[in-house]
């Protein structure tokens, strides 16, 4: 299963409306129930679970991703992230928890190392210079930890990343790679980016 398995729903305005409203009027009590993410999960579950039960995914982990993406849906709340971005960064998290292991299994290992080569990478860069790389090139990244996505980067632990070109992760019209380490983000992010390196030549661009 993909991200675009996971159709997006129109903006609920209703919903966000009244969470803003819960920020601003009761921001001690507000806050944390907008970044647990309850009030979002009920209707989201029931637009997905059709897709999510049959690959293993049950409501209380469904809770805990949503709970874990929950200061993306605050800033979404107050007007910082746009719903298309939240929703598919949301949807792309939940179909990373299904089958983390079967992460591009069909690409060989040593194919993505050699990719980094055309961006003057290896392997075993460090994150800031990944990233930094990244930008140049003018792509989209998401890492993913069991410590949330606000994780230190240089914490030790497993680790999946996405990098994509075009407007949201596994987009069908645009490539992505995918990557995983049992080690840490930054071994997760060189695979990812050398396996959409090996999807799209055209990167770099000439």
């Amino acid at each position: 299963m993909t991200a675009s398995t996971l159709t997006l729903p129109s903006e609920p305005r209703a919903l966000k409306s009244m969470a803003r409203a819960l920020l601003e009027q009761a921001p001690d009590e507000g806050l944390p129930l907008v970044v647990a993410g309850a009030w979002i999960a009920d209707p989201l579950w029931e637009r997905w679970s059709d897709r999510l039960e049959p690959k293993g995914m049950g409501r209380d982990q469904f809770d805990r991703v949503v709970a874990d993406y929950g200061n993306e849906l605050r800033l979404w709340v107050v007007g910082e992230r746009p719903w298309e971005q939240v929703a598919s960064g949301l949807a792309g998290r939940i179909t990373r928890r299904l089958a983390p292991t079967t992460l591009c299994e069909h690409v060989a290992s040593t194919e993505w190392q050699t990719a980094l080569g055309r961006v003057g990478l290896r392997p075993q860069a460090k994150l800031t210079t990944l990233v930094a790389t990244i930008d140049e090139l003018r792509l989209l990244y998401d890492i993913d930890t069991p410590h949330g996505r606000d994780a230190k980067p240089r914490q030790r632990g497993a680790a999946s990343a996405i990098v994509w070109a075009g407007a949201r992760p596994r987009d069908p019209e645009a490539p992505f790679g995918e990557g995983q380490s049992p080690t840490s983000p930054a071994a997760a992010l060189a695979q990812a980016l050398g396996r959409f390196l090996l999807k799209d030549p055209a990167y770099p661009p000439r």
